[in-house]
């Protein structure tokens, strides 16, 4: 098993202890970890190339994002991990999330995503646990990852080394749960959600995209019936 964590922040604190303890429960035969900024931090500026062009990602961060692309291509289990900041994700993975717009179903999806994991988490001192998991969420809905767990939890704490032991322990009584709920010892089946959105833009793209995404749909076999999983 392959996992590839996305953080985002530099600062090992509390979430990214969160997904540490998920990566130690799964024990996986590879992990690939990157960190935002440092590891991604090129800005989206709405140039579109990635809509109108047959490349992967995008173009102008190419050098930057595709480490990171083939890391998430390979992996079995997603962890995208973010603190909270003002009740929503960091500027930092909001940022690297903006480039994957051209991944979305309504575009040109991977075909792996219908079958991989994610588990998503976040801490904070207070609240915006929430919200700032529906954001990586509405990513991975797009992407079309085919299971999802979520996990948010509040530390009461500004550093990990002020969190009491007793929310230790039950952060990795949670973490230990999360991942059980991943079911990484069977195949994935898309989500009821997954399914019917896929179904929707097929109806819709012939109506509404790009060359390039009307060919990438053709060459799947998706207007045709094939579906990815």
């Amino acid at each position: 098993m392959i996992v590839t964590a996305i953080y985002g922040t530099e600062h090992v604190g509390s979430t990214v202890h969160l997904a540490r303890m998920a990566i130690e429960t799964l024990q996986p035969d590879e992990v690939h970890e990157f960190f935002l900024p440092r590891d991604f931090h090129h800005m989206c500026t709405g140039c579109n190339a990635c809509f109108f062009a047959s490349v992967p990602c995008c173009a102008p961060a190419h050098v930057q994002i595709t480490p990171i692309l083939d890391a998430i291509d390979q992996a079995d289990v997603l962890i995208l991990a973010s603190p909270v900041y003002v009740y929503h994700v960091t500027g930092a993975m909001k940022s690297f999330l903006d480039h994957f717009g051209c991944r979305w179903m309504l575009h040109r999806p991977s075909p792996s995503m219908f079958t991989k994991r994610a588990l998503l988490l976040t801490t904070a001192a207070g609240g915006g646990m929430r919200r700032t998991l529906q954001d990586l969420q509405d990513s991975m809905n797009f992407w079309g990852v085919g299971r999802v767990v979520r996990l948010g939890r509040a530390v009461h704490a500004l550093t990990w080394d002020s969190v009491s032991p007793a929310t230790r322990s039950r952060l990795k009584r949670d973490v230990q749960k999360a991942c059980r709920r991943l079911r990484v010892d069977r195949p994935v089946k898309p989500r009821l959600y997954v399914r019917l959105m896929f179904g929707f833009f097929r109806r819709l793209l012939p109506h509404m995209n790009t060359a390039t995404d009307l060919q990438y749909w053709e060459v799947q076999g998706w207007f045709s019936g094939h579906k990815p999983w």
